[in-house]
């Protein structure tokens, strides 16, 4: 099982070690939202605080909305600090090129995790080959060459699934189930959106259902008490985030605005548009993936519970951005489903599994 969960990571890498000798497209990989989680690196580092005045440079236009205001109307992180606080020994060694060594080194723990997941449900050699196409055949190697805050809150909910005691037998039960709700909470501060799968845990928690689901509650307690925590210090309340004050300019001054505005897209243009835009589209950038979740009955022969969460979860953050009009703003591919493209890999590994036994089938039979 090792050999195949090496061969998972260690193959894409020899894709990813060529985009990022070539230099990908030869624009910087702390692009988009990228510098902003780097500084806030640096301001953590160099002043120990979150006030990003003394790293931001320019004039605020080239800032507006990438940033938010505090309740002392100090510019600070609108993204969540968390990836920045675990980046920034390699920012401190390295600089700039610390970063994308982050960004390498989360890529690789999530095809490991991915593997380790898939082969819970899948051949060794199956699950290996659907990381494998999931690592080079979607629009993940465009993310490679980057400071991704959607590879490392994927990389997060597929380690709390990974955490997850596969049953009620297994090892270290009670710590696995804690250690695994403080995963999930964790990848929703990390990254609202995926809130959409946290209801699922009531079908994949093992049973004794309610006290297994006591202890991940337990886990998940400690991340949204910070987080609240955080917000009550930084924004005034434990229910407001930086989502909820996004600095903009308006009529020549910066003011807080939320992005709870910017989900007014028609639905059934969001439903479209994230399915065949031809440059953010899933049809176009990532149809491995769309093929990946045909495997989901199959998947299901072996595990209802998790074929039903990932089918489920998966299209809940699909409808969840129908309606947000700014769902394209990725160079490549829609970033926002980046968990899907991972999870995907579940149910092609099973795909994948049902292939081979029925070749395998007909070529011994007479």
């Amino acid at each position: 099982m090792l050999r195949y969960v090496l061969l998972a990571v260690v193959i894409p890498f020899i894709l990813y070690a060529y985009i990022v000798a070539t230099g990908y497209d030869g624009i910087h990989y702390l692009r988009g939202d990228c510098p902003y989680y780097y500084v806030t690196a640096l301001s953590l580092y160099a002043d120990h605080d979150l006030d990003l005045s003394n790293e931001l440079r320019g004039d605020f236009l080239v800032h507006n909305g990438s940033v938010s205001i505090s309740k002392d109307r100090k510019l600070v992180p609108k993204h969540s600090i968390i990836m920045p606080m675990l980046a920034m020994p390699l920012i401190i060694a390295l600089g700039p090129p610390g970063a994308l060594a982050f960004n390498l080194i989360q890529v690789a723990v999530l095809l490991f995790l991915t593997s380790v997941l898939a082969m819970r449900f899948a051949s060794p050699r199956a699950a290996a080959v659907a990381v494998i196409l999931t690592g080079v055949a979607t629009f993940i190697p465009h993310y490679v060459w980057n400071f991704s805050g959607d590879l490392f809150s994927a990389a997060l909910l597929v380690a709390a699934l990974v955490a997850l005691p596969p049953s009620a037998e297994s090892n270290h039960r009670n710590e696995r189930l804690f250690l695994s709700g403080f995963l999930f909470a964790l990848t929703v501060v990390s990254k609202f959106a995926l809130f959409v799968f946290l209801p699922g845990i009531l079908l994949i928690c093992p049973a004794p259902r309610l006290r297994n689901l006591l202890i991940l509650s337990a886990g998940g307690f400690i991340p949204f008490l910070c987080f609240a925590i955080f917000n009550n210090e930084m924004f005034g309340s434990p229910f407001t985030t930086s989502y909820h004050r996004i600095a903009v300019l308006h009529q020549g001054r910066i003011v807080p605005y939320s992005q709870e505005n910017d989900f007014n897209l028609p639905f059934r243009e969001g439903l479209y548009l994230q399915m065949f835009h031809r440059d953010n589209g899933l049809f176009f950038t990532s149809p491995l993936t769309l093929l990946s979740f045909l495997g989901l009955p199959l998947l299901g022969r072996r595990n209802k519970s998790i074929a039903f969460y990932i089918g489920l979860s998966s299209l809940l953050l699909y409808l969840f951005f129908c309606t947000y009009r700014l769902w394209y703003e990725s160079h490549y591919g829609n970033r926002f489903l980046m968990v899907i493209i991972f999870l995907g890999a579940v149910p092609l590994a099973s795909l994948l599994d049902h292939t081979a036994r029925n070749w395998k089938r007909r070529a011994e039979s007479p």
